[in-house]
C-alpha cells in the first residue's frame, strides 16, 4: 500500500510541519511586525485550520494503529486525541474572552493563554513520538533508491 503510507506520512508532515513552522516563525516575526495582541487575532483564526488538520492526522493514525494492529500507536493515537480535545475547548475558552470589535483581551489573558501555549508544546512532542513510530512502520525498510515506486 505504497499511496496509502505516502499519504499517512504527508498528513503527518503537514500537521506536524505546519506546527513546528506555525510556532517558531510565523508568530515570532507577526508578533514583531505587528504586535502581540493583533498576531494573537490571525492566531486565533489560524488555530482552526491547525484543528482541521489535526483531526486529519488523527484519522490517518487511527486507521494506521488498525491497519499495523500497533497497541503503542493506538495508545499514542488515544493521547493525541485527548490533547487535541484539551487544546480545543481551551481555544474556545480563550476565544470567548477575546473582545473582536476592539481587539483586546483581559489582563489575565496572557495567564491562561500560558496553558493553551503548554498543550501544544505537549502536541509538538507528541508528533515527534509518533514520528518515530511512524517512520518505522509507514516508511520501507529498503534504502530509498530500493524502496516502492521510486
Amino acid at each position: 500500500m505504497p499511496s496509502w503510507r505516502l499519504l499517512v506520512l504527508l498528513v503527518w508532515a503537514t500537521w506536524w510541519g505546519g506546527i513546528f513552522f506555525y510556532a517558531s516563525v510565523v508568530v515570532p516575526i507577526g508578533a514583531e511586525a505587528i504586535g502581540s495582541i493583533e498576531q494573537g487575532f490571525i492566531t486565533q483564526r489560524v488555530s482552526r485550520i491547525h484543528n482541521g488538520l489535526s483531526v486529519a492526522f488523527l484519522v490517518c493514525l487511527g486507521i494506521e494503529s488498525i491497519r499495523l494492529q500497533s497497541i503503542s500507536l493506538g495508545i499514542l493515537s488515544a493521547t493525541l486525541a485527548s490533547n487535541i480535545l484539551l487544546l480545543t475547548l481551551w481555544h474556545a475558552h480563550l476565544t470567548s474572552n477575546m473582545n473582536f470589535a476592539e481587539h483586546s483581551v483581559p489582563s489575565t489573558f496572557y495567564q491562561q493563554h500560558a496553558v493553551y501555549l503548554w498543550l501544544f508544546a505537549i502536541e509538538w512532542i507528541q508528533g515527534i513520538v509518533i514520528s518515530a513510530m511512524l517512520f518505522r512502520s509507514v516508511l520501507p525498510s529498503a534504502p530509498l533508491s530500493q524502496a516502492e515506486g521510486i
